[in-house]
């Protein structure tokens, strides 16, 4: 059986909910209590779509302004971004527009020659008790 490889990268600051798109995706499952991610990490879920089967490889990167220079590695070649941010941080939000955007648009027009990347803004909105 062949697969459509498909990569996925989810950008943006620390604590905005990265994390927890990609474990609900995969898993079905979400824990509000979690480690920061250092560096990055993938997780891979076969799905059909119309008859094609398709390896969706999520990548989850590491939202710290110190490990920037690590995670432009991970975005390299991504077939899909999306750029998530916490509703309730405008910090994050501002960091999204001025450099998340910026970084991924500027990193992978070079590698993918303005073809194919499709940018997604992602909300994310966090409940407080």
């Amino acid at each position: 059986m062949s697969f459509i490889d498909c990569k996925i990268v989810l950008l943006g600051e620390s604590s905005v909910g990265k994390t927890c798109i990609i474990k609900r995706y995969n898993n079905n499952d979400f824990n509000d209590e979690h480690l920061v991610t250092v560096g990055a990490t993938h997780e891979v879920k076969d799905i059909i779509i119309k008859g094609k089967n398709i390896k969706v490889k999520t990548w989850d990167t590491c939202g710290n302004e110190q490990f920037r220079s690590i995670t432009k590695i991970f975005y390299q070649g991504a077939d899909i971004a999306i750029l998530v941010y916490d509703i309730t941080n405008q910090k994050s939000f501002d960091e999204l527009k001025n450099y998340w955007y910026n970084e991924i648009k500027d990193k992978t027009d070079s590698v993918k020659g303005n073809n194919f990347l499709f940018y997604f803004l992602f909300f994310f909105f966090k409940i407080i008790y």
